[in-house]
């Protein structure tokens, strides 16, 4: 699995330095977002939308992203994400 950073590095543009707790904000990807909407954990992999697209893990961001169930998403993220 990739680290968390690495991955949201790839997956998001503009993402800012990460916060005394690790959280970087950036636009989220499932709406139409300029206003950095989106907060991602650098260590856990943990996401959340504050404009209501949701939340939650490294894997469940990998799902909706790129539309693959759960078996198809780890095994996607093993080889290397998109």
């Amino acid at each position: 699995m990739p680290a968390p950073e690495t991955y949201y590095r790839t997956q998001l543009d503009k993402l800012s330095r990460p916060n005394s707790s690790g959280w970087m904000q950036g636009t989220c990807p499932f709406h139409d977002d300029h206003n950095a909407s989106l907060s991602v954990h650098m260590v856990s992999g943990r996401w959340r939308c504050f404009a209501g697209c949701g939340g939650g893990d490294l894997i469940g961001f990998h799902m909706s992203r790129h539309g693959l169930e759960f078996r198809a998403a780890v095994l996607d993220l093993i080889k290397g994400a998109r």
